[in-house]
């Protein structure tokens, strides 16, 4: 699949269209980095683009080492140490399926949120092949197993528990209109290459079923979800 491109790449270039020089942007869940290997003269353009930019996240050896956010906070996404309306964009990339109780976040984010400001949600998808079989591994298989299991070059300590509550779009939607939140768009990426490479009668199996989901009748079953919600204002219609 030459021509697609990586999640994480299409997810900054999403938020470079939300950044201009009066915004001020919160990363939430905001880890060591803001995208991944190899993106990061795109990590640092967002960071120059935008007015202010802080990170929280409740891992502080994380924060310690973070490669782009100079503000940091380490505090949980449930109690957020921010007044009302703080920030015009809130980001969220990969930490809704770590969300233990999804409806008090989103309405956390929600309160720090100006109005009509934007939160940008980028996560795994439930209706795709692959996360619905980790869905069933983690019922039936250790957690030990699970992470010899995972092939995406991460460290064992950059693998959280994840819960996938809030990790389809009805789903989503439903958070949106508890936080006072009105979804503006939702976008559905394929992976950009097979899972399972490594085994090649596989991997051409599952090339086909990419290519199946490449079309606009299958779009709801690729791998992550990339949803743009705005915050109401007096105005705007619930």
């Amino acid at each position: 699949m030459p021509r697609l491109q990586w999640n994480q790449q299409v997810w900054g270039e999403t938020v470079r269209q939300y950044l201009d020089p009066s915004i001020r942007w919160l990363d939430s869940g905001c880890g060591w980095r803001l995208l991944g290997q190899d993106l990061e003269p795109l990590e640092n353009e967002l960071v120059s683009r935008a007015k202010s930019v802080v990170g929280v996240d409740l891992d502080i050896p994380h924060l310690g080492k973070h490669l782009n956010i100079a503000r940091l906070v380490a505090a949980s996404l449930n109690s957020l140490p921010f007044a009302d309306g703080s920030f015009d964009l809130v980001t969220c990339n990969m930490v809704a399926e770590h969300l233990p109780e999804p409806v008090m976040t989103f309405r956390e984010l929600s309160r720090v949120l100006a109005p009509g400001g934007a939160l940008l949600v980028h996560t795994p998808n439930t209706q795709n092949y692959l996360v619905f079989a980790n869905l069933v591994a983690k019922k039936l298989l250790p957690r030990s197993l699970i992470l010899k299991l995972i092939r995406d070059d991460r460290e064992s300590e950059d693998i959280y528990p994840t819960y996938y509550r809030a990790n389809n779009p009805a789903a989503l939607n439903r958070l949106g209109r508890s936080a006072n939140l009105n979804l503006e768009c939702i976008r559905f990426l394929s992976q950009p290459q097979p899972y399972t490479r490594f085994f090649a009668p596989a991997a051409l199996f599952e090339l086909l079923l990419m290519r199946s989901l490449m079309t606009h009748t299958l779009a709801s079953f690729r791998a992550t979800i990339v949803v743009a919600f705005r915050k109401r204002t007096a105005t705007s219609p619930a």
